[in-house]
């Protein structure tokens, strides 16, 4: 294998991931199911939490959440499971499709 074919698989599957850049407003997506990472926030503490969550999309039933205190263990959290799903980039989209169930369109 080349090193420019190799450079650019490695950029693909760096792409492929969500990021502290992107995941406010990209999901990994597979069929009806959709995987990111959300902030959650704690008033009486005056805290953010990150939670790593999988939807069934059409549904709306939740199959995963795990919440992290830092955002790169939740990054790697939903990269790690669901790394290998579409990433979707959701920036410009409103509507129906921003919200909870923002993958199923």
């Amino acid at each position: 294998m080349t090193e420019k074919k190799l450079a650019a698989e490695v950029a693909q599957s760096v792409n492929q991931k969500l990021t502290a850049e992107n995941y406010s407003h990209s999901i990994l997506q597979f069929r009806d199911r959709q995987a990111g990472v959300s902030e959650v926030y704690d008033p009486d503490s005056e805290t953010y939490t990150y939670n790593a969550y999988c939807i069934e999309a059409t549904l709306l039933t939740e199959l995963y959440t795990c919440e992290f205190e830092f955002l790169e263990d939740a990054l790697t959290a939903v990269n790690e499971e669901f790394g290998q799903w579409d990433l979707v980039d959701l920036a410009g989209k409103s509507g129906c499709g921003s919200c909870v169930a923002k993958g199923a369109n």
